[in-house]
């Protein structure tokens, strides 16, 4: 079962204490539209703007949790915002997602938006959000960003979402995860073990924080991975690429 805060009273949806995930959390990821509120899963990571309202509040009246997406590094040319983010602050297309733009996470209106963006999630009951896009330093953003400029905007965003009342994930190298994990409750790997061993949640692990982990594959690969995955103390999943849903957990496999 996954642990946490309580709502306080007037704040529906909002956590006294920011809800930190257990480290053997039932979760699934599904990105791409309305998740499925009968699955039995203790944590889901969803794209609460993709939700019927209704069923936010149903998973929360069965005790189940949420983590919301956001992109706080990259503007997604369909969000409902999109126009008044300054074009001065859009930069380059990322190499993987054309319709996404990188942009300047030093800008004041970025800012403005996106602590909108999580004043509105609070809203939709998130109980906590691990911001991506974040390792705005390595990309080729269009923009002179420096690895301080990343750490100072992820530090940021965190204060805002605890303010907020919500947790805060991180996913990043380990530039930023050496550097971020007191300021962030729990981590957040995204097909780390093939390339690093996810070696950058180390001082996640260390400090017994939890980290969740998605690894991309299939009921093929699932039981390598998970065996893998595992041996970290981590939380596994396997998921398509396109985060539809279709996830294994690793807690289910002998």
């Amino acid at each position: 079962t996954s642990s946490g805060g309580t709502a306080s009273a007037g704040r529906p949806g909002i956590a006294e204490n920011p809800y930190v995930p257990a480290t053997d959390v039932r979760w699934l990821v599904q990105l791409d539209g309305p998740v499925d509120i009968e699955d039995p899963a203790d944590l889901l990571y969803l794209d609460a703007e993709l939700q019927d309202p209704a069923d936010l509040v149903a998973l929360h009246a069965a005790g189940q949790r949420y983590l919301c997406y956001l992109s706080a590094g990259s503007l997604e040319s369909y969000r409902d915002d999109a126009a008044e983010f300054p074009e001065s602050a859009v930069g380059n297309p990322l190499a993987d997602f054309p319709r996404e733009h990188w942009l300047d996470v030093r800008d004041e209106t970025v800012r403005a938006l996106m602590a909108r963006r999580v004043t509105a999630l609070a809203k939709l009951g998130c109980d906590g959000v691990p911001p991506s896009s974040l390792a705005v330093h390595l990309a080729d953003t269009g923009f002179e960003l420096s690895a301080s400029d990343a750490l100072e905007y992820a530090r940021w965003l965190a204060e805002r979402l605890h303010a907020a009342g919500m947790s805060a994930g991180l996913s990043g190298p380990s530039e930023l995860t050496a550097e971020l994990w007191p300021t962030f409750d729990f981590g957040l790997g995204i097909g780390c073990l093939e390339r690093t061993g996810c070696a950058e949640y180390e001082p996640f692990r260390a400090a017994k924080k939890p980290v969740l982990h998605i690894e991309l594959g299939d009921e093929s690969s699932a039981p390598g991975v998970c065996n893998k995955a595992k041996a970290l103390g981590f939380s596994p999943l396997i998921s398509d690429p396109a985060f539809t849903g279709r996830c294994i957990a690793c807690s289910d496999l002998p």
